[in-house]
């Protein structure tokens, strides 16, 4: 909402003391202090953050408070900031009225002076308040001081899994508020079925503020009212409604007496009929992202343009909601959701999670003594926020156990606003909350939800234990997902699989993936090198650790493999090849056409574009499908090309027409790449050596001292081991069943499938909790296998060579069988791995190491990518030829971890630049994947940093015959048994071939 009256922001360089202890006042308020020798600092900040210190350190934890649990006590031991500021007030401020000072943000309590008279204490940082100065105030210089507590009783409030960060991080401003001005005021904009939209308007404001007009030129509305009781809802006949699709607002004036207020409204209606969340009477998928406020170097402090960016990748990877965890957000932030199209769901500024460690005893949840703090914190986030049509559910926290409280909050939510639904997830109950909610489920958890009868959680979970009558209820509410798919490190793994649940039942109202962006802060090694930064690196004796880095974008805004895997299965308008010379287009939009849209495809054969083109979509309706006529140059092309061709691939993407707030023209909502023909391939993939190529004709192994060549592979005679390949030399060479683990390979989340696969135990096996798969690893000896020869036997057609792995004090192993026989261009290698004993559980990975001098090697591939896939994480990729380096091959990692893994490889080379010898690679036979890093799986493992990371001794290629999944237990499911690797026969032939000459040709030239 914007004023004519006017303001004045005092952000900027305030003086600022810091004292470790809240001791005895320093006389920050005396107007006559000497404060010349203080310090100075920026508002907003953050004074434990570098832009201006740090005066001392941020901390992280998730549930744990960092300060003994002794409600409403906090330790001696408090950081505190004093801060100084004058300011000019101009006379005619003074002139009646009043003059008000706003606060939107401080962390975490506030004690305020103006001209050294206390004007009040502020709480709930996250939270809007006003205090009146308008007695204490005098025409020009005025002094305004603000003392910070780090800690308060309100710190029990505030345990929102995120950096405890104190200082004043919202802006601070004067008000000044005429005689006749408009407090408040609430433009509820209704939409009616028929297209027909309503206008009610609810005034705070004194009697002198009458008459009030009301405008919305855009609709030729203009009303005068005298009084407030002849105020009237307003028929405003046909409108654009506002949804995330189509985000249409209206500007509208409302003048009183002594004050004009300029608005922006949106017309929409939000519902729940038959336990389906609609709005504007249509049901509604979320298709959302938990949000916190952070930045890598300002913190919670908020700039526009970085969050308009935010949103606007957010829509670019089809996010079309939020849900402001855990607290309401910068003011500025949900008016730029109402312009770019983004549902809302407001959270209030509360979580007590750390009461859960004493049993949820003293909980203010439930607590008689702190009913009217959390009142009072539900009431200003509804009354700031009340105008947005973005927001079209209240959350009442998060993770605060349950209560009498929370009740109260919801009813009062209920009473004030009953146009919006109000969430809760602890309400397992569903008894004072309007759409059931839950953390990080098991599909199977879903599915007993969705169920006619019976528990509406699998066992061990406590919703499990409500009552028939509360489970019924619950099931007459939307499902929300309020929480899943844990973006820790690499992964997270197994979208696929929500989003085919999610997409089958309307009672399902999408989810909030957890969460978009790393909270990681900015840091320097001690020798020099910058790095981002996790709990227990500013030296917190409790803390959390990388917990908090687990975004679908890294904290510099790169979006991750993972992220791009969800926005493709859950595009809201998709396009597929449906045989019989038909292009399917499915759209899942609610509120409008695809008349925006075009839908661009692409034949390529053995890796070389044929032909490519752009259709319309046409206005095809929300929520419809239709086919689309084969364009001709798509027809001709199919014509020109072999039908028996195993690597034909015909790629569909819908994308968009023009350019929008959020994206250029042309800009892909959804890709789809599959074989155009329906007769199956009459060979095996095989990709060629490229045109023009250095060939090594067919020839027998050949003796070399110790050595053996075969085909250009230098073998040693002993071992069988590859030592040299087409001229390039091999430090090392090994089998490897050994991943770094990942995040959620060190995950203990409670849904442990490895040992309880749901189809065998009826879905029990979903909630029960289990050592984490990288203990269960370790345990079985994965991480230390040694090597056994067991024959080499060399022939006119080259060598075998048979070796057993195993892990030291253990009795199961794998038996390798490599052959290498000549072929067209270089060596061929068929791998057979066999395991052999009774291995239990899952391996990391299968397959073979190869340790190549530490050069600058560039990669090309014919493969899936761009970006890394897994056997759960593949949505976001396709098929196509692709180059990194080395340096960038793997995506940002907070903590090494596995990464970077391509699947699906058909043909790689190498180069190691300054005109040495590459390598080629074409995989001929089997489901092979690489990955290439400076640094081994086993130098990866239990490093903290990367600059902690040793100096690179060589560049570490893996060809792996499978790979397990990734799933989100760091805090959500294990791998689903469908992308899990358990120990099994393994094959695949690969040829090595000498491409040095060739290395910048296209890579699958036929």
């Amino acid at each position: 909402m914007l004023s004519d009256a006017p303001r004045i922001d005092l952000g900027g360089r305030w003086r600022f003391r810091f004292s470790p202890v809240a001791t005895s006042p320093y006389a920050v308020q005396d107007p006559e202090l000497d404060d010349s020798d203080w310090d100075e600092i920026t508002v907003p900040g953050h004074w434990v953050l570098p832009v201006d210190g740090p005066y001392s350190k941020p901390s992280y934890t998730n549930v744990m408070y960092p300060f003994p649990l002794d409600p409403p006590h906090v330790p001696d031991a408090n950081p505190t900031g004093d801060h100084r500021r004058w300011i000019d007030v101009p006379a005619d401020w003074l002139d009646g009225g009043r003059v008000l000072l706003r606060t939107d943000g401080i962390e975490s309590v506030a004690r305020i002076w103006v001209n050294g008279q206390d004007v009040g204490v502020r709480t709930g940082s996250r939270l809007v308040q006003d205090f009146d100065v308008t007695d204490v105030l005098v025409a020009g210089r005025n002094l305004v001081s603000i003392r910070v507590h780090q800690w308060s009783a309100g710190s029990y409030l505030e345990d929102q899994d995120q950096w405890w960060l104190p200082g004043i991080f919202r802006e601070v401003q004067l008000l000044r508020r005429p005689v006749g001005g408009i407090d408040d005021i609430w433009l509820r904009a209704g939409y009616d079925p028929t297209g027909h939209g309503t206008i009610e308007m609810e005034l705070g404001s004194g009697p002198a503020a009458w008459p009030v007009r009301l405008r919305v030129p855009e609709l030729g509305v203009d009303v005068t009212w005298s009084t407030p009781a002849e105020v009237a809802p307003v028929a405003v006949g046909v409108v654009r409604p506002w949804s995330a699709e189509h985000p249409a607002l209206y500007d509208v004036i409302v003048a009183a007496s002594g004050e004009t207020v300029r608005l922006r409204i949106g017309f929409r209606t939000v519902e729940i009929t038959e336990g389906v969340l609609r709005v504007n009477g249509r049901p509604i998928t979320l298709r959302g992202m938990n949000r916190h406020e952070i930045d890598s170097r300002h913190g919670r402090v908020f700039d526009e343009e970085r969050a308009r960016a935010d949103l606007a990748l957010m829509k670019r990877h089809n996010v079309d909601a939020i849900r402001t965890a855990h607290y309401p957000p910068h003011p500025r932030l949900l008016d730029l959701a109402d312009e770019l199209g983004l549902w809302v769901m407001v959270e209030c500024d509360l979580e007590t999670h750390g009461f859960e460690i004493d049993e949820w005893r003293r909980n203010p949840s439930d607590d008689p003594d702190w009913r009217d703090n959390l009142l009072d914190r539900a009431r200003r986030m509804v009354e700031r926020d009340k105008n947005h049509p973005s927001v079209i559910c209240w959350s009442l926290g998060n993770e605060c156990g349950t209560g009498q409280n929370l009740a109260a909050m919801a009813q009062w939510i209920k009473e004030r606003d009953p146009s919006r639904p109000v969430h809760y997830e602890g309400d397992h109950a569903a008894e004072y909350t309007q759409i059931y909610s839950r953390m990080y489920p098991a599909i199977e958890e879903v599915r007993a939800f969705l169920a006619d009868d019976g528990p509406i959680a699998v066992p061990h979970h406590p919703a499990a234990e409500v009552t028939r009558e509360q489970a019924s209820r619950a099931r007459s509410l939307p499902y929300l997902l309020v929480e899943y798919l844990h973006a820790m490190g690499t992964g997270p793994g197994g979208a696929c699989d929500y989003a085919e649940l999610i997409d089958a039942s309307p009672r399902i109202a999408g989810g909030f993936v957890w969460e978009w962006r790393d909270h990681t802060l900015s840091a320097t090694a001690p020798a020099g090198q910058p790095f981002q930064a996790y709990g227990g690196d500013f030296g917190e004796r409790l803390h959390d650790g990388t917990f908090l880095a687990d975004g679908m974008v890294r904290a510099d805004g790169t979006p991750t493999s993972g992220l791009v895997d969800w926005a493709q299965l859950v595009a809201p308008v998709r396009a597929e090849w449906s045989g019989a010379d038909r292009i399917t287009v499915d759209s899942r939009r609610r509120f409008t056409t695809t008349a925006d849209l075009a839908v661009g495809w692409r034949l390529e054969s053995r890796g070389q574009l044929v032909a490519g083109g752009v259709l319309p979509c046409g206005e095809l309706p929300p929520g419809e499908r239709s086919e689309l006529n084969c364009p001709e140059g798509l027809r001709t092309a199919l014509a020109s090309v072999d039908d028996t061709e195993a690597d034909t691939h015909l790629t569909l993407t819908v994308q968009t027409v023009a350019s929008t707030a959020w994206c250029d023209a042309g800009h892909v909502l959804h890709r789809w790449q599959g074989r155009p023909f329906d007769k199956p391939p009459a060979r095996p993939r095989a990709m060629p050596v490229p045109a023009g190529a250095t060939v090594t004709r067919p020839r027998p192994a050949r003796h070399h001292g110790g050595s053996l060549s075969v085909g250009g592979v230098i073998l040693d005679a002993h071992s069988g081991d590859p030592t040299n390949i087409m001229g390039v030399p091999l430090l090392a060479f090994g089998v490897e069943l050994w991943r770094a683990p990942t995040d959620n390979d060190l995950g203990h989340g409670p849904l442990d499938y490895e040992e309880h696969d749901p189809a065998t135990t009826g879905g029990a096996g979903a909630g029960v909790r289990g050592p984490s798969a990288a203990d269960r690893w370790r345990e079985r000896g994965l991480d230390r296998l040694e090597r056994r020869t067991v024959r080499v036997s060399g022939s006119p057609a080259g060598l075998v060579a048979v070796s057993r792995w195993a892990p030291a004090a253990l009795p199961w192993g794998v038996t390798v069988r490599l052959e290498w026989t000549p072929c067209d261009g270089g060596a061929r290698c068929a791998v057979t791995l066999e395991p052999d004993g009774e291995w239990r559980g899952t391996w990391p990975r299968a397959g073979l190491h190869f340790a190549l001098d530490p050069a600058p090697w560039r990669a090309t591939w014919y493969g899936l990518g761009p970006g890394e896939s897994y056997p759960d994480m593949r949505a976001g990729v396709v098929v196509g030829t692709y180059s990194a380096d080395l340096d960038n091959f793997v995506e940002p990692q907070i903590r090494p971890q596995e990464g970077g893994h391509r699947s699906e490889l058909r043909s790689l080379r190498l180069d190691p630049g300054d005109g040495l010898p590459g390598l080629g690679v074409r995989v001929v036979e089997g489901t092979v994947g690489f990955s290439l890093r400076p640094w081994s799986a086993h130098e990866l493992t239990g490093v903290s940093h990367p600059y902690r990371l040793p100096r690179p001794s060589a560049t570490h290629l893996y060809l792996d015959l499978a790979q397990h999944g990734l799933g989100s237990r760091s805090c959500g499911p294990d791998v689903r048994p469908a992308y899990a690797l358990r120990p099994r026969r393994l094959r695949a032939a690969i040829d090595f071939v000498d491409l040095a000459e060739n290395i910048r040709r296209p890579l699958a030239n036929s």
